[in-house]
């Protein structure tokens, strides 16, 4: 079951995160404060997948501004940076793979942004083709790559950049 993210959920959502880290190394730096990063400074909602009180996946959904939105995908909306919402902090469990939790996440986020005419957007860290082929079969496209700065070493994280399949297209 999906459901939205509760305060009381960020300590085991920051367990379930270390379990991921280990296992892929997502993300690519672990975060000083791994609770702040999973309720991020921008959230518009968060969401986790939960079955029989585990939990087994979390995604959380960023609002954006013209500092932090690639130039990318605002040339490929063409809408004010306003009504751009990124996808983020998607992770579900490896014990949990392949049962469509992913999925489930990705579709509650798909349904807020459109009740709140919000158009969607990520980014995947290069490397990552497994990310990079889920979001391709659910119909996202590619509008480019980019250098993402981060905290620690490595300094900059490749990342190729989606917008939602049927986001607006420039005219």
């Amino acid at each position: 079951m999906v459901r939205p993210r509760r305060p009381e959920d960020l300590e085991r959502c920051v367990a379930l995160l270390r379990e991921v880290y280990d296992a892929d190394g997502y993300p690519t730096v672990w975060p000083a404060d791994p609770a702040g990063w999973l309720a991020g400074r921008r959230a518009l909602g968060a969401w986790v997948a939960e079955a029989d009180g585990a939990l087994l996946g979390h995604l959380t959904l960023l609002g954006t501004d013209v500092t932090r939105a690639h130039s990318q995908w605002r040339a490929a909306l063409q809408i004010p940076v306003e009504r751009v919402a990124v996808v983020s902090r998607l992770f579900v469990s490896p014990s949990a793979r392949g049962r469509g939790i992913g999925g489930a996440l990705i579709g509650c986020a798909e349904a807020h942004a459109e009740a709140a005419e919000l158009e969607l957007v990520l980014d995947v860290a290069a490397r990552n083709e497994n990310a990079i082929a889920f979001y391709e079969r659910r119909g996202w496209r590619r509008v480019g790559r980019a250098d993402l700065a981060l905290s620690a070493d490595p300094w900059t994280l490749e990342v190729v950049l989606f917008a939602r399949a049927g986001s607006h297209s420039p005219s």
